[in-house]
C-alpha cells in the first residue's frame, strides 16, 4: 500500500546504458497512475541542483520503494552507486523490503546479499515489470495525490489537444495541491467548500458565496471563517467580504437580516510563468475530484486531497452508487 508521505511511489535507479528499457518501465508506471522517480520526468526540478546530494535525498527519503536495475554498467558508475548507497541506508534503517532488485546480469553489488529476491529481466518486458511493480505497491489509499497524467482535467478544461496548455495547467495543479497541503485542516476545509459550493459567475477573477451558506457547509461561524480565509494570503489566496445590496434590493418589503458574500481569488505564487486562469484550474480540480462519487465519498477524497479522479488511469466509480 503506497504511503501518503512519499512524493514518489517508486524510485528507478539505473545506468544510462539501460535507459531505453527503464524509460518504457517508467512510461508504463505513469499510465497506471503510479508516480515513478525517473530523471527525465524531473528535468525542471533537477536543473541547477547538486545531483549528488539531491538524488541521495530522493532515494533515501522520497520514495515508497526503490527498484535497482543491476548491470555491469550500474556497478562501475559513481552516481548510480551513490543512489544505491542511499537506498541501502534507508533499507537498513527501516529493516523492510525497500530495495527491489531487477537484474540485467549477474554482477555483484556491494551490500546486496545473494539471498535477496530479485527479478531476472531476461525475457521480461517493461510492461511486465511495470505490472510486477504495481502488484508490489498494492492498492493505495492515496493522500496528497495528483496523478502523473491529468487527462480528465484536460478534458474538463477543453485542452485535450493543446500540449502547451496542458503543461501549464499541470504546473498550476501541482501548485494548487501544494497550497492546500500547507494549510491547516480547517483552512483547507473553508477554502475547498468555498470553491466547491461558490458561484463561478465571476471567473476567472473570483468565486463568491453567501457567507451564511458557507457557514452551513463548514459548520463554522462567519467570524471564524473570516479569520481562516484571511490567514491564507501567504499561499496566494485573497478573500474579501461585501454586502450583497443588489440581491437585497430584489426582495420586496422589509429585508430581514443582511446578505453578505465572500469573494475568493487565488494566484500561483511559484516562479513558473503561467498565464492560464489559475482559479479556473482550481475549480475544475475540486469539481473533478468528486466526479462519479456521492457527496459523502467525494468529501473523503477532498479531505485526503486525493485527486485520483482527474486521470483515467486512476479514476474509479462509487461502489455503492445506484445503477442507472
Amino acid at each position: 500500500m503506497a504511503n501518503e508521505h512519499f512524493e514518489f511511489d517508486v524510485g528507478l535507479s539505473f545506468a544510462g546504458e539501460q535507459r531505453d528499457y527503464v524509460e518504457k518501465v517508467a512510461a508504463d508506471l505513469r499510465a497506471r497512475g503510479i508516480r515513478p522517480f525517473y530523471d527525465d520526468y524531473e528535468k525542471e526540478t533537477l536543473w541547477g541542483k547538486d545531483l549528488y546530494e539531491h538524488l541521495s535525498e530522493v532515494y533515501q527519503y522520497m520514495c515508497e520503494y526503490c527498484v535497482i536495475f543491476i548491470s555491469e554498467d550500474y556497478a562501475r558508475k559513481v552516481l548510480p552507486n551513490r543512489e544505491r548507497q542511499s537506498a541501502q541506508a534507508r533499507a537498513m534503517k527501516e529493516k523492510r523490503e525497500y530495495i527491489l532488485p531487477a537484474r540485467f546480469d549477474d554482477t555483484a553489488i556491494p551490500g546486496l546479499l545473494d539471498t535477496v529476491g530479485y527479478i531476472d529481466l531476461d525475457g521480461v518486458t517493461p510492461k511486465q515489470l511495470g505490472s510486477l511493480i504495481a502488484s508490489k505497491l498494492g492498492k493505495p489509499i492515496r493522500k496528497n495525490y495528483l496523478p502523473p497524467t491529468l487527462d480528465r482535467l484536460f478534458e474538463r478544461l477543453g485542452i485535450e489537444d493543446d500540449q502547451r496548455l496542458q503543461s501549464e495547467v499541470s504546473s498550476i495543479a501541482w501548485s494548487f495541491l501544494d497550497s492546500l497541503r500547507r494549510m491547516s485542516a480547517d483552512e483547507r476545509r473553508a477554502v475547498i467548500r468555498l470553491i466547491q459550493y461558490g458561484c463561478p459567475a465571476g471567473l476567472p477573477d473570483n468565486i463568491h458565496i453567501n457567507t451564511d451558506l458557507l457557514r452551513r457547509q463548514t459548520e463554522m461561524s462567519v467570524a471564524r471563517l473570516k479569520r481562516l480565509l484571511g490567514g491564507v494570503r501567504s499561499l496566494g489566496f485573497s478573500c474579501s467580504v461585501s454586502q450583497d445590496s443588489e440581491h437585497d434590493a430584489e426582495i420586496p418589503g422589509e429585508t430581514l437580516g443582511d446578505t453578505h458574500l465572500f469573494y475568493l481569488t487565488w494566484f500561483d505564487l511559484s516562479d513558473r510563468d503561467t498565464q492560464y486562469p489559475e482559479l479556473l484550474v482550481a475549480l475544475e480540480m475540486i469539481s473533478g475530484a468528486t466526479e462519479d462519487y456521492c457527496d459523502g465519498c467525494g468529501s473523503e477524497f477532498l479531505e485526503r486531497l486525493d485527486f485520483s479522479q482527474l486521470a483515467s488511469a486512476t479514476a474509479s466509480t462509487d461502489s455503492h452508487a445506484p445503477e442507472s
